[in-house]
Order: structure tokens, then C-alpha cells, then sequence
């Protein structure tokens, strides 16, 4: 016969176990999923006059891996170059234009890749840290990690074609569940966003953020129910999740996922990531900050305005990775299929009709549709090549088509009544 105490280990035991099985029975992704508040391990990375805390931390998920909050970043690592400052509250570089900072730098700040190369010079604000790399070598990174709020200037030598290449951070006051002290809540999901232009010699723009770049997140949190998010493809989807305020977030959830190795170089084959979702100034909040207000000349050009990007979720996902390359002078570029050039009919449809026809508006072949349950999981798919095409009515359910069109992605939801 077993003890008392015997009994109670085992209880304890059965406990540890079913409790990650159940919760793993909810989640149907492929994200390592950590919960709670990480363990500070670096207080005060940085420290800003009116500006948050910066502190890094470490957490364990269910799967007995280690990550690190919010993210693994270079901001001590002395061989990965800081930018320079275009507005900086934190050192008191307070420039009022783009004129005036570019006047500032002594040349030494020039990231030089190919001695032979073109100068480009890169604006960036970043909501609320970057590190830069073009074809993989690490050329600039964002000075302020967390607040006050600042923009950069980064400037460097290379050759046509070149490949850049961001790791974006989404900062967090309370580690390991993206969330930060706002709003008069402890736990308030914080969003992210950043924009930026790249000019050649000739200040003629070479490079913005759009739709056009690749953006793939890496850690998202807070998580209320494990339920909610989903996979589809190369998606990660928590646009239906819960984004509300509180004081007590201790139980949230974080998605992890492995960034892969190399990233940042230049072959790294990126179509394996969705394309960027851009997003209004209004939506990330700037029009009440200097260091992006002072040069809206640069960033919202009349003529070629840059936009926000971010992953899908500008407000849970809080690890972003975001990638385009610069073609060579004689290359041209192709258009990027939006969502609204897609047009798909009926929209709800029914068992009554004999198909779903699919049509590009942009008069761009479709090279591959996959449709997905709502659980993520493929249920038919085709390589058409063609401008219309004609799905068969599958059961009733809500559905979502992934469209490829020049290697960009259009993710389109269908409702069978």
C-alpha cells in the first residue's frame, strides 16, 4: 500500500504532466509557448531620462527551451555599429530636418561593404528597435531600444544588387508577455511599426518600406487563449486574439519560434516568409512625435511615401524580421498584388453554386492557391498559372485562400453557408 506521502508525489506528479498536455491539446501550431513573467537577467540595458526601463530576461516554455526576452539582441555587442542619431531626446540631437543631420556626420559613420560600391544613406524610425545588416553584415542599430522615441541615420558603401535586412523589436516592460506599463494598466499589449527610406548618391529613393518587403514574426504574446492563434502556411495568425488591457497578466501565453540560421545574408531564400502588412500613421501612433514629425518630407514623400510595416498583428506580434533587396540599375520590378486585387465570388457561397471563382484584378497570373480549414490545415490546392480560375465548393465552414502572384502572398478568407 502506498503512503500518504507516496500519494501526494504522484498527485504532484500527474499534475505536471497532464497540465502541459492539456494545454498543448489547444494549441495546434508550431510555436514553442512559454507562460508567465520571465526572470530578469540585465536590468537597465539603457537608460533615458523620462524613458521606460530597458532590462533583458530568460524563460523556459513547456517545451523545456530557453528564450530570451524580448529578444536576442547586439545592443551590447561593441563590434555591431550604432546608428547615427537624425532625433535623439535620449542625447539631445534634436535635429529639425534631414538637411541638418546629414550636415552633422563626419564621414567616419560610413559602413563600407564594397570599396567600389555606391553611398546610400538610410532613414529609419523604429517603434521600437532595429539592427540592420545588407548582405548580411551588420551596419547599423537603433540607439534608443525602448522610449524616448528617436529615428536614425544609416550610411553605407555596396553594390547593386544588395540585400537588406532588419531584426525589429517591439520593447516590453513586463518580460516574456509583450507587455508594457500604459494606459493606466500594467499589462498593456504595446504595438510596433517601423518605416524607413533608403536613398542613393543622388538622394533618389531606391528602397521603402511596402507591402513589397517579406516580414515574418518571431515571438508573439500576450496570448490569453491558446485556442485563438493559428498557423496557415507560413502565416502566423493572431489577428482574432485578444489585444484588451490589464492589471494581471501573469498567466498570459508567449509563441516562440527559432529565427533561422543566417537570415540576414544575402542568399537567404526568403520566399518563405509572407509578404509585410503596412499600416497608417494613425495606427502606430506618430503624429505626436518629433522624430518622426520633423521629416515627414522624408518618410511621407508626395511622390513615393514610405508606410509602416509590421507582420500581421502590429499589436501582439513583438519579433519581427523584415527583408527586401535592391535590384541592380537595368532590373525591373514587378507589382506586388494587394488583397483588394483580388476579387473572389460568391462571397459567402453555398452548396447550391458549382464553384468559387477566383479572379486577378491586376491581370497577374495566380501561380499557386492553397485553400486551408479553419484549423490551418490544407484541403485543396492547384498551380494554375492563369488570371481566373475556379475552386470546387468544398464543405461548409470558413475557409482561407493563400494566393501566390510573383512570389507575394495574398491571404483571402471564403465562408461556405
Amino acid at each position: 500500500m502506498h503512503s500518504t506521502k507516496t500519494m501526494k508525489k504522484i498527485k504532484v506528479f500527474f499534475i505536471f504532466l497532464v497540465v502541459p498536455i492539456l494545454l498543448f491539446s489547444q494549441y495546434k501550431g508550431t510555436a514553442s509557448v512559454s507562460q508567465g513573467i520571465a526572470a530578469t537577467t540585465m536590468s537597465n540595458l539603457y537608460s533615458c531620462t523620462n524613458g521606460r526601463v530597458t532590462n533583458i530576461g530568460k524563460i523556459t516554455a513547456m517545451d523545456s527551451t530557453v528564450w530570451t526576452m524580448p529578444a536576442a539582441v547586439n545592443f551590447s555587442n561593441a563590434s555591431f555599429p550604432f546608428a547615427s542619431d537624425l532625433y535623439n531626446p535620449c542625447t539631445n540631437v534634436l535635429h529639425p530636418n534631414a538637411a541638418a543631420a546629414l550636415a552633422a556626420l563626419k564621414g567616419n559613420d560610413i559602413i563600407t561593404i564594397d570599396p567600389s560600391g555606391e553611398l546610400f544613406t538610410s532613414f529609419i524610425f523604429a517603434d521600437n528597435y532595429f539592427e540592420l545588416y545588407i548582405n548580411g553584415i551588420p551596419v547599423g542599430k537603433d540607439n534608443v531600444p525602448f522610449t524616448q522615441f528617436n529615428s536614425n541615420i544609416v550610411r553605407f558603401r555596396v553594390k547593386r544588387p544588395f540585400t537588406i535586412a532588419m531584426l525589429l523589436v517591439d520593447w516590453e516592460e513586463q518580460l516574456g508577455v509583450g507587455c508594457e506599463n500604459n494606459s493606466g494598466f500594467l499589462f498593456h499589449p504595446g504595438d510596433g511599426g517601423m518605416v524607413a527610406v533608403f536613398m542613393d548618391s543622388t538622394n533618389k529613393i531606391v528602397a521603402k518600406t511596402d507591402s513589397s518587403w517579406k516580414a515574418q514574426c518571431f515571438y508573439t504574446s500576450p496570448i490569453v487563449d491558446l485556442k485563438c492563434p493559428m498557423e496557415i502556411g507560413s502565416l502566423r495568425l493572431s489577428d482574432q486574439c485578444s489585444t484588451q488591457n490589464s492589471n494581471n497578466g501573469s498567466k498570459y501565453y508567449a509563441l516562440h519560434w527559432p529565427r533561422p540560421t543566417q537570415w540576414m545574408d544575402q542568399h537567404f531564400d526568403d520566399r518563405i516568409f509572407p509578404n509585410a502588412k503596412t499600416y497608417t500613421n494613425a495606427a502606430v501612433g506618430v503624429d505626436n512625435k518629433p522624430a518622426y514629425t520633423n521629416f515627414t518630407s522624408l518618410f511621407d514623400n508626395p511622390t513615393n511615401d514610405a508606410q509602416f510595416i509590421w507582420s500581421s498583428n502590429l499589436v501582439l506580434d513583438n519579433e519581427v524580421i523584415v527583408r527586401t533587396t535592391v535590384p541592380g540599375p537595368t532590373v525591373a520590378t514587378q507589382s506586388v498584388p494587394e488583397e483588394n486585387s483580388i476579387l473572389i465570388y460568391p462571397n459567402p457561397a453555398n452548396q447550391d453554386f458549382h464553384g468559387i471563382t477566383i479572379l486577378s484584378l491586376a491581370k497577374e497570373n495566380i501561380d499557386e492557391l492553397i485553400l486551408y480549414n479553419n484549423l490551418g490545415i490544407p484541403v485543396w490546392n492547384t498551380k494554375p498559372n492563369k488570371e481566373l480560375i475556379e475552386i470546387p465548393i468544398p464543405s461548409s465552414g470558413i475557409y482561407f485562400a493563400q494566393i501566390l502572384i510573383h512570389q507575394t502572398t495574398v491571404l483571402k478568407k471564403i465562408i461556405i453557408q
